[in-house]
């Protein structure tokens, strides 16, 4: 038994904390948290030039120190202006599975969002936004070896365990809130600025039926700007933090984007950064905005107290966004003569 509490431990070492002896159950991250709006604050739904925006994200953490926990997000959003004007909507899932009990999170959110317009020019907005989920958590203890299973020579899989464990499954429901501002005066000028509310019913989580192992609510700040330094380049800062029960998160950094070329409806731009997450990890970015497509790949080299048996390597990630424009023809208005003509 005493092995299966230091497992479990380290099942839920990335995505819980410990408070007087209980776990609490917390949420994913990525790197470039930029690159996955939905998912950072549902008040970013929408917030795009075009009628549909698709984003994939891929990370995987860990792999140096044991098995790497993967993680897949994808989300689709729409401008179409459902329901009322200035509403707009969004699905996202991800999956995330961990260590070598298969420990997976899957969860689908739907989101909306209405922006109000602070003034005439809609330089200034403001947008509220909720999304409601629903998460199912599982893991196969089949995958999972004990002291006891060892025969005194060489591990035995078909001997018996000698464990009693709890339930494989858990599904829920989740409901999260956000709010967003931003300040577009002009062409590669902006400010864009949000919080974010989530796991506000603070769900139950244990598989061995501890009411007391709930989903911490989470709170988000994030911002980020564009500024045009000269005619090619642009300064894109940002900071992200993050704070669920006992443990927060910190990024800051900044990436410069180098226009190659914007006209006639072309635009490429490479973009490379520099960012860090507080007592944890530095990571470097490179990508590439192609006309309606933004790539980007980023790596995590770890400085905090796990360094020892990280050798510095941390997480690999993947990023992918691309706006669909759809063509509307032209209402072209026929003017019909009078009668006297």
């Amino acid at each position: 038994m005493i092995r299966l509490f230091g497992i479990l431990i380290l099942f839920f070492l990335p995505l819980s904390g410990q408070v007087s002896g209980v776990l609490f159950a917390q949420d994913i991250h990525f790197s470039q948290y930029y690159m996955n709006p939905v998912y950072l604050n549902p008040a970013l739904t929408g917030d795009f030039d075009g009628h549909l925006r698709f984003t994939g994200n891929q990370r995987s953490q860990w792999r140096s120190v044991s098995r790497p926990y993967n993680t897949i997000a994808m989300s689709a959003e729409s401008r179409q202006e459902f329901v009322l004007p200035s509403m707009y909507h969004a699905v996202n899932l991800f999956h995330d599975v961990a260590g070598d009990g298969n420990y997976r999170t899957t969860e689908f959110n739907i989101s909306t969002a209405y922006r109000f317009y602070l003034d005439n020019d809609s330089t200034h907005t403001l947008t509220p936004a909720f999304q409601f989920g629903v998460y199912h958590r599982s893991i196969d203890f089949s995958k999972l070896n004990f002291d006891s299973q060892f025969n005194g020579y060489y591990y035995d899989p078909t001997l018996s365990n000698n464990e009693t464990f709890g339930n494989a499954k858990r599904t829920g429901f989740n409901f999260n809130t956000g709010l967003l501002y931003t300040w577009r005066p002009e062409y590669r000028k902006e400010i864009v600025a949000g919080i974010g509310w989530f796991n506000i019913p603070q769900m139950k989580q244990s598989l061995y039926g501890d009411d007391l192992i709930k989903r911490d609510r989470r709170v988000v700040f994030h911002a980020k700007g564009n500024y045009a330094l000269n005619f090619e380049w642009d300064l894109q800062p940002g900071i992200f933090m993050q704070f669920q029960g006992d443990y927060k998160e910190i990024v800051f950094g900044s990436n410069v984007r180098y226009i190659m070329k914007d006209k006639k409806g072309e635009f490429i731009a490479p973009y490379g950064g520099l960012w860090f997450r507080n007592r944890d990890a530095a990571f470097m970015v490179v990508g590439l905005y192609y006309n309606d497509w933004i790539a980007g790949i980023s790596y995590d080299f770890n400085v905090s107290k796990l360094v020892p048996a990280s050798n510095v390597r941390g997480g690999l990630e993947f990023s992918v966004q691309y706006v669909l424009h759809l063509f509307k023809p032209k209402d072209i208005g026929h003017r019909i003569c009078p009668d006297y003509l």
